[in-house]
């Protein structure tokens, strides 16, 4: 599986009902998706989500239609602290 920050935004007001919507969500991610992690910023506009899985066209899909006061871009990632498995191949493109 992959690594994906799925990056989401909201209007201020909506904040309430895209936390509720989301929550009702996630049992229905699809089947190998596991949502790693999740931040959100303190003015409640936006969130950042890690979810590790081979569908992320699934995943944003799921959000889009379910959860459409909110807007959501998939983007993959390299976890580089503490290292994921992909670290090394960055610090090669680094290094050469």
């Amino acid at each position: 599986m992959a690594l994906y920050m799925c990056v989401h935004t909201w209007r201020k007001e909506d904040f309430k009902v895209v936390g509720r919507k989301v929550i009702e969500v996630l049992p229905m991610l699809p089947k190998g998706t596991a949502l790693v992690s999740t931040m959100t910023d303190a003015r409640q506009t936006g969130a950042w989500c890690v979810y590790d899985t081979d569908k992320p066209a699934d995943v944003k899909a799921l959000l889009d239609k379910n959860v459409p006061e909110m807007t959501s871009e998939m983007l993959p990632v390299v976890q580089f602290f503490p290292p994921g498995p992909d670290v090394y191949k960055i610090m090669h493109i680094l290094s050469s």
